[in-house]
C-alpha cells in the first residue's frame, strides 16, 4: 500500500467517533469485486453478519457494480442476501425486487464506433457486450477460456459440465452480428492479460463522443452511454428513497468506483486494497477485501450510532 499524508485521519476511527454522521446513514451501498467480494468472488460470512447487522439497525443495503444484474445476484443468492443493485457502472439500476428503475443504453452507432476502434487488437481481447439479458462475447474462443476460467470463474474442483454451463450463458458473435440484431446495449466491456494493450487502448477510445470509459481492474476497460456511471446510478436509486448523498456511506476499491466516492457522502470508504487515487478519494479507509475490510466499515459505522 502506498503511503498517505500522515496528517489526514483516515480510520475507521472517523466512524466511531463522528455520532452525528454515522447516526444520519441510512442507505449502505458497496461494489462487489474487491469490496464486498472475497479472492473466491464470494460473500464472506462475516459479511453476510455485516448486512444483518444493518437491516437490524434500520440501514438499508445495495450493491453498486460493474457486473452486469444476473452476474451480482448469483453471489447474492448465494449467501441469502436480497438487495437492490446499481448494474453496469450505473447503465441499470434494479430495486430489491429486481424491479428495472433506470437504463442508459449506448446507441446503434456508438457500439458500431466504438467496435470499429477496437478493430485492430480483436483478436488478442475478449470484447463483451452486454444488453440487460444477454451477453454476448467476441474473442478467439482459446482466449476465451482460459481468461474466463482462470480470472473471472476460477474454481479448481469445477466439473467440466459445470463449466461448460457457465460459459454457455455467454453467446459468441461476430460485430456485424450484433449490430445486425440492433440490440440495446448497456456496456461494452474489453478484457485482456496483456495490461499494456489494455493502457494502449484507452486514448483511441477517446475518439467515441458521449461515452464513459471506466476500469475495475488493470485488466478491462468498462464502456457505458456518458450518463451512465455509479455516481448516478446510485444518486438515482437514493433518490427513489428520497435520501440525500449526506445519508449513504458508499464503499469502494476501483477506478470505477472513484465517482461514487467522490459524491458529498456521508462517509465514502476506500478498501485497503484500493488504487491509489479511490484511497486518496475516500474520506476513510478499511481494510482490504481479505481482511473483510466491508464488515470491518459497517461495524465502526454502528459503534459510531451507539449511544
Amino acid at each position: 500500500m502506498e503511503k498517505l499524508d500522515k496528517k489526514e485521519d483516515k480510520s475507521l476511527d472517523r466512524l466511531r467517533t463522528d455520532r452525528e454522521r454515522s447516526r444520519g446513514i441510512r442507505l449502505a451501498v458497496s461494489d462487489m469485486d474487491g469490496s464486498f467480494l472475497n479472492r473466491e468472488r464470494k460473500v464472506s460470512r462475516a459479511g453476510v453478519e455485516a448486512v444483518r447487522k444493518l437491516q437490524k439497525a434500520g440501514i438499508l443495503f445495495a450493491v453498486c457494480t460493474g457486473r452486469n444484474y444476473e452476474d451480482a445476484l448469483r453471489p447474492l443468492k448465494e449467501a441469502g442476501i436480497t438487495c437492490a443493485v446499481v448494474a453496469m457502472n450505473g447503465a441499470a439500476v434494479y430495486d430489491g425486487e429486481g424491479k428495472l428503475l433506470q437504463r442508459h443504453v449506448l446507441s446503434r452507432e456508438q457500439a458500431g464506433r466504438i467496435l470499429e476502434v477496437l478493430k485492430p487488437w480483436k483478436d488478442r481481447l475478449i470484447i463483451q457486450l452486454i444488453t440487460t439479458e444477454e451477453v454476448f462475447v467476441m474473442a478467439r474462443e482459446e482466449l476465451f477460456r482460459h481468461f474466463f476460467t482462470t480470472r473471472i470463474l476460477p474454481e479448481a474442483d469445477r466439473s467440466r459440465e459445470e463449466e461448460e454451463a457457465l460459459l454457455g450463458a455467454y453467446y459468441r458473435i461476430t460485430a456485424e452480428e450484433f449490430l445486425e440484431k440492433d440490440r440495446d446495449c448497456c456496456k461494452i466491456e474489453i478484457l485482456s492479460e496483456d495490461t499494456e494493450l489494455i493502457r494502449r487502448i484507452r486514448e483511441p477510445l477517446g475518439q467515441v463522443e458521449h461515452i464513459t470509459v471506466a476500469a475495475s481492474f488493470p485488466t478491462n476497460w468498462e464502456i457505458t452511454h456518458e450518463a451512465a456511471s455509479k455516481d448516478q446510478g446510485l444518486k438515482s436509486y437514493a433518490a427513489v428513497l428520497g435520501y440525500g448523498p449526506e445519508q449513504i456511506m458508499a464503499v469502494g476499491d476501483g477506478d470505477n468506483d472513484r465517482t461514487m466516492l467522490s459524491l458529498p457522502l456521508g462517509w465514502s470508504v476506500a478498501m485497503g486494497n484500493g488504487t491509489e487515487v479511490v484511497r486518496k478519494t475516500a474520506q476513510v479507509i478499511t481494510g482490504t477485501n481479505e481482511e473483510d475490510g466491508f464488515a470491518m466499515a459497517v461495524e465502526a459505522l454502528l459503534e459510531g450510532r451507539r449511544e
